[in-house]
């Protein structure tokens, strides 16, 4: 069974902020979806306003629903390659914190962003922003380990530091800080497009397909959705520039075994992303039984 799924940003309401966590993993389940991937900064689910017993509440309650929750970690706020140290010390803890969330809410894999620098940093040594990131990156897998959480970074887009960008040369560069094996990678689709945005469609779709087969085994989380190479619209699948009739086929090809999450801003894109999305999946079926089943974990 593929977990398929959204994060709270499709149930926003444009002049009262979310509904209660709770009420997101029903909408969830509303939408035929069985995967709700959330993020702590939101005040509707942050480590304070779900407290012990909500959490015991919200995984019997997703349990019965058929949903299975994951983490993305708070990345407005948090930044763990801060060369302030005591910044950076106090977004660890922070993150650390969501690290426990995880686990009390069965959420096996959380996703932390591998920063990116400061706007200030770039008076400084870049070298010293990987510095930091490596430090809080390990802090966070020793905290993640005793609890079963396996902890992924992401490919991001960074313009103030290209080398920070979620290239193959760079995810291989965050990998070596520490060869631990809850260590992974959230691969986000639309990131990519991005990133390599200056070349023609089809290499861009290359350069990715190396890195689904470069780190095949580690990839955990898929974010799924489209843009137009300009921004990070977060549209629905087939309607940017993405060559998803290529890629899908090689994500079941490789056996990559992950959560689907479609990060979308507009709730008008939902089904038909959700159709797209299936149709990739009906279209494999015997490696559709292959892929990760959240309930085994």
């Amino acid at each position: 069974m593929i977990r398929i799924g959204v994060n709270q940003d499709v149930f926003h309401r444009k002049t009262s902020g979310f509904p209660s966590f709770e009420d997101m993993i029903r909408g969830v389940a509303d939408l035929g979806l069985n995967l709700y991937e959330f993020c702590p900064e939101y005040p509707e689910q942050t480590p304070t306003a779900l407290t012990r017993t909500r959490r015991r509440q919200a995984v019997a309650l997703a349990n019965s629903l058929g949903v299975k929750l994951i983490v993305h970690a708070s990345f407005f706020c948090t930044n763990i390659c801060m060369i302030h140290d005591g910044m950076r010390k106090e977004a660890v803890r922070q993150l650390k914190r969501e690290i426990q969330l995880a686990h009390d809410l069965e959420s096996d894999v959380i996703t932390i962003h591998p920063g990116p620098p400061g706007g200030h940093s770039r008076w400084y040594p870049e070298e010293d922003a990987w510095g930091m990131m490596a430090r809080s990156y390990q802090e966070l897998l020793k905290c993640a380990a005793p609890l079963g959480v396996r902890v992924c970074t992401e490919n991001m887009v960074s313009s103030a530091f290209p080398s920070a960008s979620g290239t193959l040369a760079c995810l291989e560069r965050i990998f070596a800080i520490a060869d631990v094996p809850h260590f992974g990678l959230t691969f986000d689709f639309g990131h990519h497009n991005l990133i390599h945005n200056g070349l023609p469609i089809p290499q861009r779709t290359q350069k990715a397909i190396d890195i689904l087969r470069r780190f095949h085994g580690r990839i955990w989380v898929l974010h799924i959705h489209d843009n137009q190479g300009e921004r990070d619209d977060h549209a629905a699948v087939g309607t940017g520039q993405l060559d998803y009739d290529t890629l899908m086929p090689e994500v079941f090809r490789l056996h990559i075994q992950a959560y689907w999450s479609m990060e979308l801003y507009g709730w008008e894109a939902i089904a038909p992303c959700k159709n797209r999305v299936a149709a990739y999946a009906e279209k494999a079926p015997r490696q559709r039984d292959s892929l990760h089943k959240a309930d085994e974990r």
